[in-house]
């Protein structure tokens, strides 16, 4: 099976959804991840916090301790990505290239702005795709008028260790972010979705379209 994620930044996908990821790599399925900017990062004061040089190398790092190899990172600004067609289109091309049978991508009511324009342009490119699966954002970009609403989980207990690892190896963003109370609060979400399903860790999706198919082929 083929699947790719699809992230505004070099971090949100290993927060969202990384313990998954690892999960199916290890299943012996194809993950494809497509990053939308180098994700270097000035503040709101104009104080480089990041560059862009810094977050790709944290970034593949971060994503080769998940297991994940196959890696695009395009050069839309950090902050301004919007649904617009030129976003819509790298992505479309990018898919239909790779041919994915699951896509992940943003929630759309995220209230980063870049968040909510890469979702929406995932959904735009991904027209003609049966399965796509919006990943849970996280304080302070979930803080949304229109709540994540979880539908479909996937229990990361053997691949939690890595996410955690992976998470660590930003380290611009684990200063920036608060450290270990950083880490203690992707985990103890973690740990929440874990509790709805009755397993120790979990990470949860929200379904935008699912395709059943009863194939007999692996599933995550």
């Amino acid at each position: 099976m083929k699947i790719m994620a699809i992230g505004a930044h070099l971090d949100d996908i290993e927060i969202a959804c990384g313990g998954t990821l690892a999960k199916a790599i290890k299943a012996g399925h194809e993950v494809r991840v497509l990053i939308m900017s180098k994700s270097g990062y000035t503040n709101k004061d104009g104080i480089v916090q990041r560059s862009d040089e810094q977050a790709v190398q944290e970034g593949i790092e971060a994503l080769h301790t998940l297991g994940i190899s196959e890696i695009e990172i395009l050069d839309f600004p950090t902050k301004d990505i919007p649904f617009r067609s030129d976003v819509v289109n790298a992505i479309d091309v990018r898919m239909a290239a790779f041919n994915p049978d699951i896509i992940f991508t943003h929630h759309p009511f995220d209230t980063h702005q870049a968040h909510e324009g890469v979702a929406k342009a995932s959904i735009a490119a991904a027209r003609r795709k049966n399965t796509v699966f919006f990943y849970e954002p996280i304080t302070p970009s979930g803080r949304s008028y229109v709540p994540f609403k979880p539908s479909l989980y996937v229990d990361i207990e053997s691949t939690l260790c890595m996410k955690i690892a992976s998470l660590k190896c930003h380290k611009s963003e684990y200063n920036k972010f608060g450290a270990e109370d950083w880490i203690e609060g992707v985990r103890c979400r973690c740990g929440f979705r874990g509790y709805e399903i009755g397993k120790k860790y979990a990470e949860a999706f929200e379904v935008l379209r699912l395709e059943l198919s009863f194939e007999e082929r692996a599933m995550i």
